[in-house]
């Protein structure tokens, strides 16, 4: 595992997390974040390497590693020149001045709420989020992703040319089980019934059917890949979700 030594110079504050503060570094093109609650960098390298096995080509690989000692991730920015993400609710607040999450409260049924951020984009940007949004929420139902929100879904906007693009998916280190003492139960079943989802309803398996399942796998490729990675508790989640959910995500 590689080790990174990077400067107190290096540490940059993001907002916008409901899983409170990570230590997080920017340099030389490159993000590095420490582990917060549990193993946040282990869940984001599975996650990518299921990512590797997916229809989904647009999306951030994390590399496992040590940050300065302690036990973290890698990835490489996944902004070109002239390129800025514009999360929703960034998006939203600059037209409205006011919170999305909130906004969609006020609509009672997740069809709608989903409808409601999808013709939203639609309407300020001309992009349509509809298979981005299906894709990821099947993911976070699979991975069981319970730090899903506004902040970290949403669009790259290249100042050059003007042109809008769906971002791609990234943040996936509140996944797998990976906080200890929010899931500190003994067997994965107890632990999935703690499992609350964001940001269109706490089941993960509602969003992600209301979206449409987008999410297809390379099984026979994934399997071969787990096969080389040491056992852990977030292989041993990824490894019992994969069967959970056999029959509802397609073959890609």
């Amino acid at each position: 595992m590689n080790e990174y030594l990077l400067s107190p110079q290096a540490i940059v504050m993001v907002q916008g997390s409901s899983k409170g503060a990570q230590r997080k570094y920017y340099e030389d093109g490159y993000w590095y974040k420490v582990n917060n609650a549990g193993y946040e960098g282990l869940a984001e390298y599975l996650v990518s390497r299921v990512l590797e096995c997916s229809n989904i080509k647009d999306f951030v690989r994390y590399e496992q590693c040590n940050v300065n000692g302690r036990a973290g991730c890698r990835s490489e920015s996944f902004l070109g020149t002239g390129e800025a993400f514009l999360s929703f609710q960034r998006l939203y607040e600059l037209y409205t001045g006011e919170n999305l999450q909130e906004r969609i409260r006020l609509i009672s049924d997740v069809s709608g709420r989903i409808r409601f951020v999808v013709d939203f984009v639609i309407d300020h940007t001309g992009l349509d989020c509809t298979e981005y949004l299906s894709q990821i929420l099947t993911l976070d139902m699979l991975v069981l992703n319970t730090d899903r929100h506004f902040h970290n879904l949403g669009i790259v906007v290249n100042s050059i040319t003007g042109e809008y693009k769906a971002a791609p998916v990234f943040d996936n280190g509140n996944s797998l089980l990976s906080d200890w003492e929010m899931f500190s139960e003994e067997t994965i079943e107890e632990n999935i019934e703690h499992v609350y989802g964001q940001p269109f309803s706490a089941s993960l398996e509602i969003q992600a059917y209301e979206a449409g399942i987008g999410l297809k796998l390379d099984y026979n490729r994934l399997d071969e890949l787990l096969s080389h990675e040491p056992e852990s508790r977030g292989m041993a989640v990824l490894r019992y979700q994969l069967e959970r959910y056999r029959k509802m995500i397609s073959i890609a």
